[in-house]
């Protein structure tokens, strides 16, 4: 089971690089902060099994198994982005409080950087500070191959344009404590009454 998850996941990561592996060099003087791109379905499977190896903005190693046995809220964005990601943060940070209040808990809520040059441990530290991001935010940055697997597992999808910007879909997902997605939110603004109702179920 484990090996044909990861077959799949190569033949996506495969098809995600031809479909939006080149700058966009057509795209002129739009501004890319508010090019959304649409979501694909995430691949089944556990994210612990990727072994993709990552590392904290107080620049210490983590493996997504260190996970496990935990519920948490998984997104990818990049510190530099001045419209969307705010946004979908701020969506995470209103998601967080709800879960706190339908549960008592405090979800573990990890931010995933699509980029692998300018998103150093150093600057995703400032950009939780920035944000005022609390103790149960974890931001994570990774080689350029682990940042596009994992954003095939979990349906991101994700360009980087002639710029350096990217062009990016919004989505954040409820990961099981065995590493499965077991929720996903698309979009900014979307309802997630059900995303609360699964977490409160599976805590």
């Amino acid at each position: 089971m484990k090996n044909q998850f990861i077959q799949r996941i190569i033949i996506l990561f495969v098809a995600s690089l031809l479909c939006f592996g080149c700058d966009d060099h057509s795209s002129g003087e739009h501004n890319h902060h508010d090019h959304v791109l649409a979501a694909s379905d995430g691949a089944q499977g556990s994210l612990f099994d990727l072994g993709s190896k990552w590392t904290t903005e107080i620049n210490q190693p983590l493996v997504l198994k260190n996970l496990e046995g935990s519920l948490f809220i998984i997104s990818m964005f990049y510190a530099s982005c001045q419209s969307i990601c705010p946004r979908l943060v701020a969506d995470m940070e209103q998601l967080s409080k709800k879960i706190k209040e339908t549960s008592g808990l405090d979800p573990r809520m990890v931010l995933v950087s699509f980029d692998s040059v300018k998103d150093t441990p150093a600057v995703l530290g400032a950009y939780k500070k920035k944000m005022n991001l609390n103790e149960n935010w974890t931001l994570l940055s990774g080689k350029e191959e682990d940042i596009r697997m994992l954003s095939v597992v979990l349906g991101i999808n994700y360009k980087k344009i002639s710029n350096g910007e990217f062009n990016h879909s919004a989505v954040y997902s409820l990961v099981s404590k065995k590493g499965i997605v077991v929720s996903r939110i698309e979009g900014i603004g979307s309802k997630t009454d059900d995303l609360v109702a699964k977490y409160q179920k599976l805590k």
